[in-house]
């Protein structure tokens, strides 16, 4: 499952604080949360294929601007490497006010069968 294999790319650059969806509570910056957004079956003439298209947003949460950048190239460099294919489609800064905590968001495209 792609899931799985996302985890096993970003847990290691956050020592293990990679979460699906949501962040254990109380959890200390810098960690990262990832979630599909969507997945798309392709189908052919012939019917249903096996591959995938999954489009999947990973957040990166640190307390300063650069740290988030950091872990942000890091990120990057790991799925540029990663065993499955991958496109990057965006990447967006943010400040995440109540929590104080700054946020790289990036999009990929992730085929996989």
């Amino acid at each position: 499952m792609i899931q799985e294999q996302l985890q096993a790319v970003l847990a290691p650059l956050v020592a293990g604080k990679s979460f699906p969806n949501l962040a254990a509570q109380d959890t200390a910056p810098p960690y990262i949360v990832y979630q599909r957004v969507v997945s798309v079956t392709h189908n052919t003439l012939q019917g249903t294929t096996d591959l995938q298209n999954t489009r999947v947003q990973i957040d990166v949460y640190a307390k300063t601007y650069a740290s988030a950048q950091q872990v942000a190239a890091a990120v990057r460099s790991a799925m540029s490497t990663a065993s499955f294919t991958n496109l990057q489609i965006s990447e967006q800064d943010f400040y995440e006010a109540e929590a104080r905590l700054h946020r790289v968001s990036l999009d990929y495209s992730i085929w996989s069968r």
